[in-house]
């Protein structure tokens, strides 16, 4: 019996000092001071209130000046000149927290643990103004980085000549910012800068096998005004140069860039709702159809292809590309299993694109257009009250509309075909001819005359000029239509409306 009392006494005294300690505990949870064994870069603030924490380590939390390393190159730097500066107040608000961001019971415990000496160490906060930090390291890489080198074709009188690729360096911005917070929280203020290696995407391995002319194709300019000249000189070097790997796409807008004068473009003739007006970029299209043909003639398989709303002089119906801001494209695909190498240029009023790949591609292509239907210009008649009646005038030149089919024909190395593949139709709408009909009457003046005898001479004068003025008419009525013909003017149109 004794020795159940005694086991009781016991508990109850052990529950009594729990208690106790948990009353201890939840005291100091409750209180306005920093948890015991509570340091800040190695200074105790321990049971401290905040101004006194504060005021024990604001000597210890002056910034130095920040020092950038790389080999044997520093670059040293101004707090103020990047806005990086120690965040007292909230580092001191972090070290009140400690052991009161959990509930009742762990805080308690918590609090318990540091007063029996176990140590919490609080990270000063850095206040950094990362933007300013980024701006200066790019400044800092621009001594540093090194610009990776794909392996490049060089092309000379059909030779192809590879060179070879180079790795490049570059200051990774990122995580030398991490690093450089997590420094200075610690008191550090002496960052090597973290540099990475570049790898080229393209080797000269890759293009080992690039090592015949696949698709060529040249188209001539009628309009060689400077403006359109210089905006195919722009085209041309902007597809120029291209490696495009197996499966990889080609899309003709996002290597030209917008047609505005901030990316080099003039104004030129382009076409507008089916009319030639004065515009930006009026040639691409030019560039866009002969690279569309030399594709054709590579056997790259087509992804996105229009043609435009007037046919164009330069190549015939069903083989043009047309390409625009609002959202035509050209875009190609390398269906190949080894790179495709795109070479365009312009030279003498000649654009020429070229597609260059390895012999096992080369194929036997030729291009095919059939012309599925030809519908007449609409025609309308109106009435001119400025013209002799009788007469008409053309003041609006029609044109037909075109259905036309393109195929690509492949035949083996004894010119027979096996395969035949549509790869596009084309619609050119027609557009409406306007003839103006004269309906302005002619008009007879008859003079007096006092003298009856002159009066009867005149009235027989006057019969005479009727019977003349008739015959005029009719003979003039035989050849209504003044010599202005459709075919001549849709010629001289068409000149014009190159794209």
């Amino acid at each position: 019996m004794s020795k159940i009392r005694g086991i009781n006494l016991a508990i109850i005294i052990l529950s009594g000092m729990l208690i106790s300690v948990f009353i201890f505990g939840y005291i100091q949870v409750n209180d306005n001071k920093i948890a015991k064994n509570t340091y800040i870069k190695n200074v105790d603030i321990g049971k401290l209130s905040k101004e006194e924490a504060k005021e024990k380590i604001k000597n210890e939390c002056k910034f130095e000046t920040i020092t950038f390393t790389y080999k044997d190159k520093e670059w040293n730097v101004e707090p103020r000149d990047i806005d990086t500066k120690y965040d007292i107040d909230q580092t001191i608000e972090n070290a009140l927290n400690v052991n009161r961001n959990k509930n009742i019971l762990y805080n308690s415990i918590d609090m318990i643990k540091s007063n029996l000496g176990i140590e919490n160490n609080v990270n000063i906060v850095v206040d950094c103004n990362e933007e300013k930090v980024k701006e200066k390291l790019k400044e800092i890489s621009k001594e540093i980085n090194i610009d990776m080198e794909n392996a490049t074709i060089d092309i000379s009188d059909g030779n192809v000549k590879i060179n070879k690729e180079k790795a490049g360096i570059q200051l990774d911005l990122k995580a030398t910012l991490i690093n450089l917070k997590k420094s200075l929280q610690n008191g550090i203020y002496k960052e090597n800068l973290v540099v990475t290696k570049v790898e080229p995407k393209v080797t000269k391995e890759d293009l080992k096998n690039v090592n015949v002319l696949l698709g060529n194709y040249k188209t001539v300019l009628s309009d060689v005004n400077p403006g359109r000249v210089e905006n195919i000189k722009i085209a041309t070097e902007r597809t120029s140069g291209i490696l495009l790997m197996p499966g990889e796409e080609f899309s003709y807008n996002n290597h030209t860039g917008m047609r505005t004068e901030v990316n080099g473009y003039k104004n030129a003739t382009v076409i507008s709702a089916g009319e030639a007006v004065q515009g930006l970029g009026g040639g691409v299209c030019q560039v866009s159809t002969t690279l569309y043909n030399a594709v054709l003639y590579a056997g790259l398989d087509i992804v996105k292809v229009s043609n435009h709303s007037i046919p164009s002089s330069y190549v015939q119906k069903g083989r043009d590309a047309v390409v625009s801001d609002s959202g035509l494209d050209f875009v190609f695909k390398n269906n190949y299993n080894g790179p495709v190498y795109i070479r365009n240029y312009y030279n003498n009023g000649t654009v020429t694109c070229q597609i260059y790949g390895n012999i096992s591609d080369k194929k036997d292509i030729e291009i095919v257009t059939a012309t599925d239907n030809i519908g007449d210009a609409p025609v309308k008649k109106e009435n001119d009250s400025t013209l002799e009646s009788g007469k008409e005038k053309v003041i609006q030149v029609g044109r037909s509309s075109y259905t036309v089919s393109t195929y690509r024909v492949y035949y083996d190395k004894n010119g027979k075909e096996y395969k035949r593949e549509k790869v596009a139709t084309s619609y050119y709408p027609s557009k409406q001819k306007i003839i103006a009909v004269g309906t302005k009457k002619g008009v007879i003046e008859v003079k007096k005359d006092d003298n009856s005898s002159q009066i009867d001479k005149d009235s027989n004068s006057k019969n005479n000029f009727s019977d003349k003025s008739d015959k005029e008419e009719n003979n003039s009525s035989e050849n209504p239509i003044e010599n202005n013909t459709e075919d001549s003017d849709s010629s001289d149109e068409e000149t014009i409306l190159e794209n």
